[in-house]
């Protein structure tokens, strides 16, 4: 029996970095794990969480959240299903409909907002101006930005701009240089455009129709010229929200070439098809589309094959009223994920085919974590690091329903899905914050994470 007092102790099924350490004690002090025990070696505690049969997982860290593209949800509803949901640290997209993060105000803003209504810790992500200011990327890397995300597809020409390339071949070399990840959404709006006024005049607005009109090569062309930027002027690409095998093949080649590229999917395209469509309507409106199933499949075999670096939900918890036109093009496109994605992935990826528990701890902690430089504190059970754990129930068999959700949104294209294995606790730096079904953390029990230089 060790010496020191804990402030907390676990004893469960611990994933480790590089394996599962079973009936495994986790010691726990000012919010830090201080130690890893086995039985027998456990210190003195105060508080103790016995989850003997449990899965004990890294606190989950999101890594494509939108709080703020709905002002109804704010980082109050969002954080809220991160802890429902086992994540304890989300990546916060730089998008806001009350306007975008590409200077120092509106990034000290948004602290401010993760101080007042945070429940989870957050991280922050920058954009640039469609015209390719840089004159404050300095200072925001000094305020600890963990990336910029930028987009090959333009939304709106201010909140959610594409880059043009001339402007790219400008400010990438200067992107290079602040070491972090500068992430795109790849799409070709040249081509989807086009199409959408060919089908709107023609008349198909039916739910498909918004797959037809983004088809796989207006996601590859996008690919393939930034893989191409990467290469000449060495900055470090993410690919957002993967959706096509083709897309990991041109990125294995870039890999193999030296090109620092990583590249997340969603669980959209591994558990939704263009197929669905017609039954989930705008539900599964999402940008880039669902793809065929054999896509699908192409996606599941390259995330065990170890060709994809993680999964990120892209919360995006659009209103009811914003999902519910019968033309298709009206729908506003995202879908809520991130209460649902660890056990989605859990059900489908470890339950289902066979994923070991360590890679699912990569592909949902470690591997975010690492790229974005918050794995000083984030990401893994280790000494030193934030005592951030999800505590799974793996033989538990439940239906999700979309209006126990903590989210604004109350729907979900996993309304009534049958899950194997259960989010039954999250703890965030010692503190436990849901429990059994209700979220105990208040506003402000979250925190600001900065990406370590």
């Amino acid at each position: 029996m060790s010496s020191t007092t804990v402030d907390l102790l676990l004893k469960g099924d611990v994933v480790l970095s590089d394996h599962v350490s079973k009936d495994t004690y986790v010691g726990v002090k000012d919010g830090l794990i201080v130690g890893i025990y086995a039985d027998g070696n456990a210190p003195e505690y105060k508080e103790f969480i016995d989850a003997s049969g449990k899965i004990i997982f890294p606190g989950m860290v999101d890594a494509h959240v939108h709080s703020y593209s709905n002002m109804h949800e704010q980082f109050t509803h969002s954080t809220a299903a991160a802890a429902a949901g086992g994540v304890t640290t989300i990546i916060e997209m730089p998008y806001d409909s009350c306007g975008p993060v590409f200077d120092v105000a509106q990034f000290k803003e948004k602290q401010t907002w993760i101080a007042d209504k945070a429940k989870v810790d957050v991280a922050l992500l920058s954009t640039i101006k469609k015209q390719g200011d840089l004159s404050e990327v300095d200072a925001l890397v000094e305020l600890g930005t963990c990336g910029f995300k930028l987009s090959a597809f333009e939304t709106d020409p201010y909140r959610f701009p594409r880059i043009d390339d001339d402007v790219l071949w400008k400010i990438l070399p200067k992107l290079a240089e602040t070491g972090l990840p500068v992430g795109f959404h790849c799409e070709n709006d040249v081509i989807i455009e086009a199409l959408i006024a060919q089908y709107k005049e023609e008349g198909k607005t039916y739910p498909k129709a918004h797959c037809e009109t983004r088809p796989p090569i207006s996601e590859t062309l996008a690919v393939s010229k930034l893989l191409e930027f990467a290469y000449w002027t060495k900055f470090s690409l993410h690919v957002y929200h993967n959706s096509h095998p083709r897309c990991l093949d041109m990125i294995d080649w870039y890999k193999e070439q030296g090109v620092d590229v990583s590249v997340e999917t969603c669980p959209h395209y591994l558990l939704i098809s263009d197929e669905d469509m017609a039954e989930k309507k705008a539900f599964a409106k999402i940008n880039p589309p669902m793809r065929d199933p054999q896509a699908v499949e192409g996606m599941w075999q390259a995330l065990i094959d170890g060709r994809l670096n993680w999964v990120a939900s892209d919360h995006a918890p659009w209103p009811l009223e914003r999902k519910s036109n019968e033309v298709i093009f009206d729908n506003g496109s995202g879908a809520p994920g991130v209460e649902s994605i660890l056990p989605l992935m859990f059900s489908e990826g470890v339950v289902k085919r066979g994923i070991d528990l360590v890679k699912l701890g990569q592909l949902l902690a470690a591997n975010p974590a690492e790229r974005f430089k918050l794995d000083h504190r984030k990401g893994k059970i280790a000494v030193g690091m934030d005592a951030d754990f999800a505590i799974i129930d793996p033989n538990e068999e439940w239906f999700f329903n979309a209006a126990e959700t903590q989210s604004s949104a109350k729907w979900s294209p996993y309304d009534g899905k049958k899950i194997t294995g259960r989010v039954v606790k999250t703890v965030l730096r010692g503190t436990t914050i849901f429990d059994q079904g209700k979220v105990l953390s208040k506003e402000g029990d979250g925190a600001y994470v900065g990406a370590h230089r």
